[in-house]
């Protein structure tokens, strides 16, 4: 394999950890290296350390600018809905998600607000930020979209 080939390698094999909800120690394991040496005799195969880290890492902001410029180039501007939930780890989340006027969904983010009441001032500041964060991308928001639980009714 060509080291300009390597970074390919290593996000296809990221995507294929993750699209089957592999753990990241499965590069690590005996018989998954066999497999990949009996393919390609020689390859060295990156750590769990460095999928999860460099490689996500580079994946991650890939995606972002990815998301960021389909959302610039919608020329009639993206809906941004929003909910909050609670994680497995008990973490209360704050999710994003902009949605094309072609209905293309687009994960913006997930803010962990555990910190924070629950409390309609802090909706406001969410959404406000999301907007200036929004605006410095040049991302239009035509609309939001929200559950019915109170602070977000009380935020509209």
């Amino acid at each position: 394999m060509s080291v300009n080939d390597r970074p390919t390698f290593e996000f296809l094999l990221l995507r294929m950890i993750v699209s089957n909800g592999l753990p990241f120690t499965f590069l690590e394991n005996e018989d998954t290296q066999a497999v990949f040496n009996f393919i390609l005799p020689g390859l060295n195969l990156p750590n769990r350390k460095a999928i999860s880290g460099r490689v996500l890492k580079k994946c991650a902001s890939t995606l972002k600018k990815n998301i960021t410029s389909i959302a610039k180039k919608d020329i009639d501007g993206v809906t941004a809905t929003f909910d909050g939930w609670t994680n497995v780890k008990a973490e209360h989340i704050w999710g994003v998600v902009l949605l094309t006027s072609q209905g293309q969904p687009l994960v913006w983010g997930a803010y962990d607000i555990s910190g924070e009441t629950s409390r309609t001032e802090n909706v406001i500041q969410h959404i406000k930020n999301l907007i200036i964060e929004t605006n410095n991308e040049g991302i239009n928001i035509k609309a939001f979209i929200s559950d019915s639980a109170g602070e977000y009714t009380a935020a509209r």
